[in-house]
């Protein structure tokens, strides 16, 4: 196989997970109007309900292949029999799931719900033919992303062209859902040039089971504290207004820190692949790369999102969202955390098979959540939610780096953020000047935004930055005026 580039990658992945979050934040505000909340909220319910199905057939597959296939890469037989044994695998566990998703929307659903749960099925359909893994093995991201960007283009063309009203809720589920298993079905096509036939008599997929269940444990972990923030704020709140605010601002963060977390999505596989090749060097090597880019990213846009929220909300939310100002502040420290946590996480304890030691972080952050969010949301309601979230994340992020100590260090890390952080800070005291002596509009969000930017790559510049020299360079030349 000829050899992949993790920075075209890194920018085939942003690409698409940047696409992945500001199409629903399009299409949102258009759908809220035609559905109405009755049909909105029957579908977030019920697609959230689906998902518990469709994360017991995933069983932890997906990650586990991707790192099983990045690894043996070089093997096509090797390749072609995990390909199949996990083929196998989540096609039985995803058959399961849904015959207990047909007894339960027959049982336990209410029957309201059951034809919006038979058109959800879809959903777990799409989870059985998703073969994304495969491709992310070989470092194949454009594949996905050009054909999957297409198929999300074309989904929103069929919501503004077919959704009009309230009794459109089930053609939207359709649309949403067939999609993405249109999408998934697509990469098919792409198998044969990385997979051979090998028959069925030396095929042995419960061989997977035990390694996929590990690789689950984290998800189970994940989801619940993801999910148990909002659901907490509901239950001492008793009013949708408070998760109104968290929603809005975690929506708004997550967008930001797709940026930073896109690269260990495309790192990983090279990582297992340096890894079951012994490269442990270059390994480390990438992996100091990657945070120093990611600190690089991260910190100015943690503060500049804390500089500029209190003009971002309320110009683009509307009125009556004020408080998600608040939160959004509290958010902006995730770009930095999550960012590294994916890092260490994705990019060190996974690829080198340290599966036990990634999940005992994730639900020690998960305890750590719940029971902050049990302390602080009944007296702080949504920004206590906030508070809890920050820190299971840092506490997360600590407990990667103890268990990577080997690879990288705490203080190797707090000592490359030092000049990004002083770049920063400055960034900071800049744009809230020019926001308090501006006022609030869009003009003045555009100024404050690209003065922000400008000031903070300036400042590294002079600072001789050597990883921010090396990516001016890389760039330079690249562009077409550019002398070799």
């Amino acid at each position: 196989m000829s050899k992949r580039s993790v920075k075209k990658n890194y920018i085939y992945n942003l690409l698409y997970q940047m696409l992945a979050v500001v199409i629903p934040l399009l299409v949102t505000p258009y759908v809220a109007r035609v559905l109405g909340v009755g049909p909105v909220g029957a579908f977030s319910y019920t697609t959230a309900v689906t998902g518990y199905f469709v994360l017991f057939g995933n069983l932890g597959i997906a990650t586990y292949g991707q790192l099983r296939v990045a690894a043996c890469r070089n093997d096509k037989k090797a390749v072609s029999k995990i390909f199949y044994e996990l083929v196998i695998l989540r096609f039985v566990l995803m058959g399961t799931a849904s015959l207990l998703f047909l007894v339960f929307i027959q049982v336990f659903s209410a029957e309201e719900y059951r034809t919006l749960y038979m058109v959800l099925l879809i959903q777990i359909a799409s989870s059985a033919v998703d073969i994304a893994w495969l491709l992310q093995g070989f470092e194949e991201f454009g594949k996905i992303v050009v054909r999957n960007t297409v198929i999300k283009v074309l989904s929103v063309i069929l919501i503004f062209s077919f959704v009009k009203k309230p009794e459109d809720l089930y053609i939207y589920a359709l649309i949403m859902n067939g999609s993405t298993l249109l999408g998934n079905m697509s990469i098919w096509y792409f198998a044969p040039a990385f997979v051979e036939w090998v028959p069925l008599s030396e095929l042995e997929p419960r061989r997977h089971l035990r390694p996929c269940i590990i690789y689950f444990i984290p998800t189970i972990a994940t989801t619940l504290y993801l999910s148990l923030d909002k659901t907490m704020i509901r239950w001492f709140t008793t009013s949708s207004v408070e998760n109104g605010y968290y929603e809005q601002a975690q929506k708004i963060e997550q967008m930001a820190a797709t940026v930073v977390t896109s690269m260990s999505v495309v790192t990983m596989p090279r990582m297992a692949y340096l890894y079951s090749n012994e490269s442990v060097d270059r390994l480390k090597d990438r992996l100091q790369q990657s945070i120093r880019f990611i600190l690089m990213m991260s910190i100015p846009m943690c503060l500049g999102m804390i500089a500029v929220s209190d003009n971002l909300i309320p110009l683009y939310l509307g009125s009556g969202y004020d408080k998600s100002a608040v939160l959004l502040k509290f958010f902006s420290f995730l770009i930095i955390v999550v960012g590294l946590n994916n890092a260490v996480g994705k990019q060190v304890l996974m690829p080198v098979g340290r599966q036990k030691s990634y999940n005992a972080s994730v639900i020690i952050g998960a305890c750590v959540n719940v029971a902050l969010n049990s302390l602080l949301i009944p007296r702080l309601y949504s920004v206590g939610a906030v508070i809890a979230s920050v820190a299971a994340e840092t506490t997360i992020l600590l407990a990667f780096i103890h268990y990577s100590k080997d690879y990288i260090q705490l203080s190797w890390i707090l000592k490359a953020s030092v000049k990004y952080l002083i770049a920063g800070l400055v960034m900071l005291a800049a744009i809230l000047a020019a926001g308090g002596a501006l006022g609030r509009s869009w003009p003045v969000l555009i100024l404050q935004v690209t003065a922000g930017m400008a000031i903070y790559v300036v400042l590294i510049l002079l600072m001789r930055d050597k990883f921010a020299l090396e990516m001016l360079d890389l760039v330079t030349r690249h562009l077409p005026f550019h002398r070799k």
